[in-house]
């Protein structure tokens, strides 16, 4: 356990558990309430603890980013699971931990260098406001707009390091991580502006946790790749050259 896989895999083992505790209360028991309030942030609780404390970060400044983005993750999702509305203030939290994820990826590469993430996540910041704007006034409006668009530039920026390093891991989790956090953010925001969603807690927490897990995963610096050994090509052995014949001479002479 010196590299401390056993104990990374002890956090993921049990924010699993948490998930699917809390899927199965939100299934089967939703009138477990005070259950639900201890298994739905100790999971967020437990990807915190294992982005905080990875060995072997891709450097301390990405690792104490995007903890700090996990931790004002959990403050916002606390704020919006308890009974009294405090969206606006759990949309705050939201804002400051995707501000976070953007300055952690930023240091990965080089700010928006590749358009294509921008042109993509443009388009669905787009759609997402064109369709909970007209219902939504006030300061909300001016918070909700700047989270929206913060939370697209993170994504984009998160896209744009994959490019930027498409053989690392590490990039790989942070761009699927940054796309899940878009979709749950979207489902919860046109849930509550726009349509009832069918089963919203499940459509909104799973992309949620799972773009968590693959950003505390994101932390760790990829393992170099392993080099194959080859074996310098054998030198050809020279052909023998065949025996001289003996040179033909005089018979030497006997003494008598």
């Amino acid at each position: 356990m010196s590299d401390g896989g056993g104990w990374r895999r002890a956090l993921l083992g049990a924010a699993a558990g948490c998930v699917g505790l809390v899927i199965g209360l939100l299934s089967l028991a939703p009138e477990a309430v005070s259950l639900l309030y201890v298994a739905r942030p100790l999971a967020t609780l437990l990807l915190l603890v294992l982005a905080a404390t990875t060995r072997e970060p891709l450097s301390p400044s990405y690792r104490a980013l995007v903890t700090a983005g996990l931790a004002a993750t959990l403050v916002g999702d606390v704020l919006l699971m308890v009974p009294a509305d405090r969206f606006l203030a759990g949309r705050l939290a939201f804002l400051v931990a995707h501000g976070c994820l953007l300055a952690a990826f930023a240091s990965r590469a080089p700010l928006l260098r590749h358009r294509l993430g921008v042109i993509a996540y443009a388009a669905v910041a787009t759609v997402v406001l064109a369709l909970v704007l007209p219902a939504v006034g006030g300061a909300l409006r001016f918070v909700l707009v700047t989270s929206v668009v913060v939370l697209a530039l993170m994504a984009a920026q998160a896209v744009s390091w994959m490019l930027e390093e498409p053989a690392s891991s590490a990039a790989r989790f942070g761009a699927i991580g940054a796309a899940c956090l878009v979709a749950s953010d979207a489902l919860l925001a046109l849930d509550r502006f726009v349509l009832v969603i069918p089963a919203r807690d499940l459509l909104v927490l799973l992309p949620f946790w799972l773009g968590l897990a693959l950003l505390a995963l994101s932390v760790r610096r990829p393992p170099p790749p392993a080099r194959s050994r080859v074996r310098p090509p054998r030198r050809p052995r020279r052909a023998r050259r065949p025996a001289r014949p003996p040179r033909a001479g005089r018979p030497r002479r006997r003494r008598p």
